[in-house]
């Protein structure tokens, strides 16, 4: 039988790869970090690729120029290039004897090489404001400000291990916060509001409103004119999938912060995927005076540089060292969960981790 992938709409990804990279699939034995941002992969014939990863803005969002730019770089420098699950961009098979000029022009255009090995790597975040509805904070603006703060931490080798920040702005986790090694997401901090003259005169479906509520929150309630709902604050857990049904008749609350949690891992290594556990409640996120986030964020991984084992990432080290000691040494007290203590009932999708 023929080994190939079933005809379909989709292009074949085949038809992007060089065929230098083609040579060597299923070949590669291991890689090794030449300085920041560069990396060599290895095969098993003795096949060596450069790869350079340079920083993207927040969320990875390009402007054609930028794209026309990048791909300029593709043709001179480089065999091919992909962007990266963590919205960075990587060049792939770059020409050894152009490494250093490429190096420098990239970082004379504002896109330095960086972010592997045991540095900071790109900050992921979820687009927010951009074109979301459901946003509690704007989450570019965070990992924008974060990065600039933390920005020597991109190029210096000194951390224990890798070291992977994501921002979200909500509890949805589009930016996958949970599973960094610090996250950071955003919430509101009351209930959505019903507008009951709003939702009533938006005629919507009511079936789908209520079962749309991920911990049965809403309930319909008769009013002068007509029909409504009512939104049980014990249980809701503000992740707005009631706003994108009916957003003439519900709105966001006003309380907005963000939770800073560590010790999230999305690898599948001995110990497994991870979720991260909340250490900073109720943080401040006023754009964009984001000072509170990037000193906290700065406090917890000072502590790991300091005492972490080298490859220890930081859910391991969180384990070795444990709570008490890690909260005493970052100034942060046990948080049961981010709502005040307003969930009485155990259950799935009922905190920061709703997916």
């Amino acid at each position: 039988m023929k080994n190939d992938l079933p005809a379909g709409i989709m292009p074949d990804y085949r038809q992007q790869i060089p065929p230098e990279l083609l040579a060597c699939r299923g070949k590669w034995v291991r890689h090794e970090m030449v300085r920041p941002g560069v990396i060599r992969h290895l095969a098993g014939d003795g096949t060596a690729i450069l790869t350079v990863r340079i920083l993207l803005p927040p969320n990875g969002l390009l402007s054609a120029a930028t794209l026309r730019q990048l791909a300029r770089w593709i043709r001179v420098y480089a065999l091919t290039g992909r962007r990266t699950s963590r919205q960075g961009f990587e060049f792939v098979g770059v020409r050894p004897e152009l490494l250093d000029n490429f190096l420098d022009e990239l970082a004379a255009s504002g896109f330095p090489a960086g972010g592997t090995g045991n540095s900071l790597h790109q900050i992921k975040c979820c687009t927010s404001f951009i074109h979301c509805q459901n946003a509690a904070v704007d989450a570019p603006s965070i990992a924008k400000t974060l990065a600039d703060y933390l920005y020597p931490a991109f190029f210096h080798q000194d951390l224990p291990a890798p070291m992977k920040i994501s921002v979200t702005g909500c509890p949805n986790q589009c930016g996958g916060g949970v599973e960094a090694d610090i996250g950071i997401s955003g919430y509101f901090a009351t209930v959505p509001r019903v507008d009951d003259a709003g939702l009533i005169a938006a005629n919507i479906d009511f079936g789908h409103l209520i079962s749309g509520c991920p911990v049965g929150a809403i309930r319909p309630r008769q009013v002068e004119g007509g029909t409504t709902v009512v939104i049980n604050a014990e249980r809701c857990i503000r992740c707005t999938s009631c706003i994108q049904v009916a957003p003439e008749g519900i709105k966001p609350g006003p309380e907005r912060f963000v939770a800073i949690a560590v010790g999230g891992h999305g690898g599948n290594n001995r110990r497994g995927p991870e979720m991260a556990a909340v250490v900073f409640s109720r943080v401040p996120a006023r754009p964009l005076d984001y000072a509170a986030i990037c000193e906290r964020v700065q406090r917890i991984i000072a502590c790991w540089r300091d005492r972490g084992k080298r490859g220890e990432r930081l859910a391991g080290f969180l384990e070795r060292l444990g709570w008490p000691a890690f909260l005493k040494a970052v100034g942060a007290s046990p948080v049961a969960d981010i709502f005040d203590n307003h969930f009485p009932f155990a259950g799935l999708r009922r905190d920061l981790h709703l997916r």
